[in-house]
């Protein structure tokens, strides 16, 4: 899927997904030790942190990138530690979110290349999945 050709509409649709989702990890809807399946089995139900809902939710954009992100792990996890780092969804400790990619890439040990890479990487990963899920065209 890397190198296959996204619109301008695409791009921008994935960077407010992609803000939404951070947004959402950050609320307490994603715990780190704890899998989705464990918070489901917990309180009955997975609700959105920031709807103040309590209703189950089994479709939602936010869990679309959650999860699939949890799949390109098992072939890519340096692609998603990227992705996280990037968009805010994992704070690197004493670096501003708003930090320039450079310093993230070097706080991570890679180059701002390979950082660059393994983001296209989760990107076009997230953009097939959020296709294929019907939320993105």
């Amino acid at each position: 899927m890397v190198g296959s050709v996204r619109s301008k509409t695409q791009e921008r649709e994935l960077d407010a997904y992609l803000e939404l989702w951070a947004r959402w990890v950050h609320s307490g809807a994603v715990r780190r030790s704890t899998s989705i399946m464990q918070i489901i089995m917990e309180q009955g139900s997975f609700a959105r942190g920031c709807s103040g809902s309590r209703a189950l939710v089994t479709d939602c954009v936010e869990l679309t990138i959650e999860s699939s992100l949890s799949r390109l792990k098992e072939k890519n996890m340096n692609a998603v530690l990227v992705c996280r780092y990037e968009y805010g969804a994992l704070l690197i400790k004493n670096l501003p979110v708003d930090a320039k990619r450079v310093d993230r890439a070097l706080r991570l040990g890679m180059s701002l290349r390979t950082y660059n890479r393994r983001l296209a990487e989760a990107r076009e990963w997230l953009t097939g999945c959020l296709i294929a899920s019907g939320d993105m065209k």
